[in-house]
């Protein structure tokens, strides 16, 4: 980490505490309240993954409550994640700038949301000025730094043991809603027009009828990328054992070079077509049979659709529990220090044929999560 990123971060820090010494909110739940026609505001402005994990919540809410709103504040980097989820009647977008976040702020008092939701599990200052200043006649978040700007502070789960979903969902309990982990399920929908994009993909390179592996190189750092070597390695071992199968070679445009390196000669390799959004990313990830990703956004897109996946993680911080596809089939390989590379090629490989294994079963049963340490 760099010296302006902890510097970042060490800011951040001081002012979720500088913070509370102005704010202290302690308003209790009305036991009479009719919530069904309350207007709900959360608050997710973080990544794409981010917001991914927050989306079971909604559906339990509405069913809760069928009459009640629900807005969202996102921000540039998740925007698009919510376009087309039916639940969510609007999404305000945050920009960091003080002449916008003014604006915004004045807009969302003016909706005079009855409770506004925090669904950040650790304290972020941006979410703190959000809930102090929007005007929600009730603040909502797991208890942490910054729960002096909540009203009813919901227990925060262990993030060691407990899936970020499910810590996530605990938000809902103050509402009467019952959690169950059977309805609980990470959603994205494809627009129509995505999903012929990803249709016509299939279509012009021959997958139709073939077992597709996708496999995506491309990570939020340097250290979580798996180097060109094992992916090549990966994709020439897969040929061998699975002759009918195919690797698509999904990418971030600031990997092309990558990703042409290591579909340069082998057979079995396509490099997929450019995706223009977020939403053809997604629809070509709905029609894989298996994914390999490092940890990135594609884990949850994989548990939205229930595509089998191996996951490859670096897990430097022990206390804090992996971000792991929610109710989905998967095989998660897991390294202590930060460099991805220590997974080794047969780790990833078995993996994946663990995940084909359970395909050409007939009575076959996916695992829902099995980690190993490499």
């Amino acid at each position: 980490m760099g010296l302006f990123k902890e510097a970042e971060i060490g800011f951040r820090k001081f002012l979720v505490l500088f913070l509370g010494l102005f704010i202290h909110r302690s308003r209790a739940f009305d036991s009479l309240e009719d919530f069904n026609s309350s207007k709900f505001l959360f608050i997710r402005q973080d990544r794409i993954g981010d917001v991914l994990v927050s989306t079971p919540l909604f559906p339990l809410l509405k069913e809760r409550f069928p009459a009640a709103t629900i807005d969202i504040l996102l921000s540039r980097n998740n925007y698009s994640v919510l376009e087309n989820e039916p639940f969510i009647r609007q999404r305000w977008l945050y920009e960091k700038s003080i002449a916008s976040t003014w604006k915004l702020i004045r807009a969302l008092r003016r909706e005079k949301y009855d409770v506004v939701i925090d669904l950040m599990d650790n304290p972020s200052a941006t979410s703190t000025l959000f809930l102090a200043l929007a005007g929600g006649k009730w603040n909502v978040g797991l208890t942490k730094d910054n729960s002096y700007v909540y009203d009813v502070k919901v227990p925060l789960p262990s993030r060691k043991d407990v899936h970020i979903v499910d810590r996530l969902a605990q938000l809902l309990t103050p509402f009467g809603v019952k959690l169950d982990s059977k309805k609980l399920h990470i959603r994205y929908n494809p627009t129509h027009s995505s999903d012929l994009f990803a249709e016509h993909v299939w279509q012009a390179n021959g997958f139709v009828g073939r077992k597709v592996i996708g496999i995506n190189i491309s990570s939020g750092s340097k250290a979580r990328f798996w180097g060109e070597s094992n992916f090549r390695g990966l994709v020439q071992e897969l040929a061998k054992s699975y002759p009918d199968s195919v690797a698509l070679l999904l990418y971030h445009p600031r990997d092309e070079q990558h990703v042409r390196t290591i579909a340069d000669s082998l057979a079995n390799a396509v490099v997929c077509p450019p995706t223009d959004s977020f939403d053809q990313f997604a629809a070509v990830i709905k029609r894989l049979n298996i994914l390999v990703t490092p940890d990135t956004s594609a884990v949850h897109l994989a548990a939205a659709f229930q595509i089998p996946s191996v996951v490859l993680y670096v897990q430097s911080n022990k206390e804090l529990r992996i971000w792991e596809p929610y109710n989905a089939p998967t095989v998660s390989l897991v390294t202590d220090v930060d460099d991805l590379t220590a997974i080794s090629v047969s780790a990833v490989y078995n993996g994946c044929r663990q995940m084909l294994q359970h395909m050409l079963s007939p009575h076959g049963t996916f695992p829902i999560h099995k980690t190993s340490t490499s």
